[in-house]
């Protein structure tokens, strides 16, 4: 078994956000697996916030692109994207860390197996604000997944 962390950061609109508003837009993890062995497992995820803003927010994985939300609209995934929904990591108010002007949020001891379409090697994902943060930056989130396969 091998552990590997792999990131996104989505394009953040600098300014508040309503709750159930997507928050960035399309997230590609590359290379989640091979194209030879489609499976694997999620044991880890984590949310860094340069705006401090420690939001409770979801991030809804997908086993395959889909078309993403516009950030800062209430998420609305097509009926057919939705059947594609394999997973949702929820980054907890309770599970961030708040530095002076920064947080990070840890999930651990999370496993969620996950298994790709076929020749697919990418997850995607979009985050949804469930509370009403205000980002400083376009930058302000990277997400990384720590992948055991």
């Amino acid at each position: 078994m091998t552990l590997r962390v792999v990131s996104a950061t989505p394009v953040v609109t600098a300014g508040i956000y309503a709750s159930g508003d997507a928050v960035g837009g399309l997230l590609e993890f590359e290379n989640i697996v091979s194209p030879f062995e489609p499976s694997a497992e999620i044991v880890g995820a984590i949310l860094i916030d340069k705006a401090n803003q420690s939001a409770l927010l979801h991030l809804l994985l997908f086993d395959r692109t889909f078309t993403p939300t516009v950030d800062n609209d209430a998420f609305d995934p097509s009926d057919a994207d939705l059947a594609n929904v394999i997973g949702r990591i929820d980054f907890l108010a309770a599970s961030y860390e708040g530095f002076t002007d920064n947080a990070t949020c840890h999930i651990v001891s999370y496993a969620q197996p996950i298994v790709l379409v076929d020749g697919g090697t990418s997850l995607f994902g979009q985050l949804v604000a469930e509370s009403t943060p205000t980002y400083a930056s376009t930058s302000d989130l990277t997400v990384k997944l720590i992948v055991r396969s």
